[in-house]
């Protein structure tokens, strides 16, 4: 039997309507549970993709600034490092009478400001490696001086310091042609027997071909002369001519093309020419990446070889053009003794040893009275000794030509400059040892000759701070 709610005491009704009462908020609650449950996994996913998205910003933002920081000190180098180069003379008035007296001569070479660059400009490019020195110098009160988590390191050298293989600037015709095929084979060691690049020219190249000195040789002077005659090349005469087509051998490859017949805008153009190949280039062009003034060949150069900068094998390489049969050009050992009696001097005397073309003539052939370089080394590590090469005999024939060859100072500088910034972990020391996340470099080739004029129909004179020929950055 069922009672009427309004039969029911007023007790039990209350009772019941609580009972409703609990039951429904029992309901609320778990509905509201799974809400807040929801609510809460869709804000930790918003959340979540809020700190990935506001990270990522903050690294990208990190990065573009660092980027942008280290690309604004190595425009920095570059420019100081022009500076410095432009005031060279100002430089080397300071220091003649010191030069002068340390290496007992009256003259003083082209000082090479540019090889100390990077010392130099430390100040300005590593800040707190500068302050590190203790120089006695106080930076602190320097304007725009100070730490800035970021460096600048510069390398410079004369582009006149290596084998020009492009069309020389101071000769023409077959003279240009022979003065570069001279080099160029001497360099590879055409003149040694046997010599230690005798395994790279028998070996097939890149393109399936077996391709010997002469081949390179001419295909090198086939690519920037104006003809499109194959040149020649006798070493055993010391004479080029022409035969034939030289756009043969590029029309036969895969995808053909010819030769530029004009000189070459860049050094990565060299990979065009037939032979050059991976092993050549590791070989004579770019032998260590990292360390640019190593290379020896350039497409700057005048045809003149700087004696105070070059290194040991392309002064042999320019000297043996002309005197291809002496011992010290025919015999690796005698060769070998060179380089490295060379490379001993300058480790030893930190500064230019030839004031000018004179003396390197008088250290080749074993002259120079008392004050001469070889005559030195001679005395102090005695008359037998085995470290000592044999002195070459230049003909007065070709006395001339061989002086002409040389120079003892450099007009058109490579200037590569590495700007880094955004240090990721220093050690205790200070030193960066995590990394940079911002890397910038410039390579640039800057031409300071005094005598340069612009193109016509153009008209004005060479700028302080030189001109570029090569600008690339990386």
């Amino acid at each position: 039997m069922i009672v009427p709610s309004y039969a029911c005491p007023p007790r039990a009704r209350r009772r019941r309507a609580r009972r409703g009462l609990r039951r429904r908020s029992q309901r609320e609650r778990g509905v509201a549970l799974i809400i807040a449950i929801t609510a809460i996994a869709i804000l930790s996913v918003v959340l979540a993709d809020l700190h990935e998205s506001t990270g990522t910003a903050f690294a990208i933002a990190a990065q573009q600034r660092d980027q942008l920081r280290a690309e604004y000190m190595a425009r920095s180098g570059l420019n100081l490092t022009r500076l410095l180069i432009a005031r060279r003379n100002d430089v080397k008035n300071a220091v003649a009478p010191y030069y002068q007296a340390l290496m007992r001569t009256r003259q003083t070479p082209d000082l090479p400001v540019w090889a100390v660059a990077d010392q130099v400009l430390k100040p300005f490019c590593d800040y707190e490696a500068a302050r590190a020195l203790n120089t006695g110098v106080d930076f602190g009160g320097a304007d725009g001086l100070g730490d800035t988590n970021a460096r600048c390191e510069i390398v410079a050298f004369g582009e006149n310091a290596k084998i020009n293989v492009n069309a020389p600037l101071h000769f023409a015709g077959d003279q240009a042609r022979r003065s570069i095929a001279m080099q160029l084979f001497s360099m590879m060691g055409g003149y040694q027997s046997p010599s230690p690049y005798d395994p790279l020219f028998q070996q097939r190249d890149r393109d399936g071909q077996f391709t010997s000195r002469q081949d390179i040789v001419a295909a090198l002077i086939d690519w920037w002369d104006y003809d499109q005659d194959r040149t020649v090349f006798d070493p055993g005469r010391a004479e080029v001519s022409t035969s034939g087509s030289e756009d043969d051998i590029y029309r036969r490859l895969p995808d053909p093309y010819d030769a530029k017949n004009a000189p070459f805008d860049s050094l990565e153009e060299l990979r065009l020419v037939r032979g050059i190949g991976d092993d050549f280039w590791a070989t004579f062009v770019d032998p260590r990446p990292d360390e640019p003034q190593s290379r020896i060949v350039t497409i700057y150069g005048s045809g003149r070889v700087n004696i105070n900068e070059a290194p040991p094998e392309v002064l042999l390489a320019r000297v043996c053009s002309f005197i291809e049969t002496d011992p010290l050009c025919s015999d690796a050992t005698e060769a070998s003794k060179f380089v490295q009696l060379l490379r001993t001097a300058r480790a030893m005397i930190p500064l230019p040893l030839f004031p000018n073309k004179a003396a390197f003539l008088d250290f080749i052939q074993g002259r120079g009275g008392a004050s001469g370089l070889y005559p030195m080394l001679r005395g102090f590590l005695g008359d037998e000794s085995p470290l000592l090469f044999r002195p070459a005999t230049i003909p007065a024939a070709v006395a001339n030509e061989v002086g002409d060859a040389l120079v003892a100072s450099a007009r058109i500088i490579a200037i590569e400059v590495t700007g880094l910034s955004g240090c990721r972990e220093r050690d205790e020391s200070g030193e960066c040892v995590g990394g940079w996340r911002g890397r910038t470099r410039l390579r640039t080739v800057v031409n300071f000759h005094e005598r340069w004029t612009p193109p016509p129909p153009n008209a004005g004179s060479m700028p302080g701070l030189g001109i570029f020929h090569y600008y690339r950055v990386e």
